[in-house]
């Protein structure tokens, strides 16, 4: 697993339609200088366990593709 530091945890409202009046965490993380990302937790209090398997989620879909040359 790659190495990330945490930039900022904010409390958004929920845009999902069953969490309405809800709040969500949007957590703001960095790999490196040049590659900085966000994710979405849906939940209004979340654990470190929580933050890290959202983190490692959101970079199985991002690094899918990372590097990858195609033609059309």
């Amino acid at each position: 697993m790659a190495k990330f530091k945490v930039l900022d945890v904010r409390k958004i409202p929920s845009p999902d339609e069953g969490r309405a009046g809800m709040l969500d965490h949007l957590i703001t993380y960095q790999l490196d200088p040049f590659r900085t990302y966000m994710v979405r937790i849906p939940k209004d209090v979340i654990t470190e366990e929580e933050l890290i398997e959202a983190v490692k989620k959101d970079l199985e879909g991002i690094e899918r593709f990372t590097g990858k040359e195609f033609s059309v």
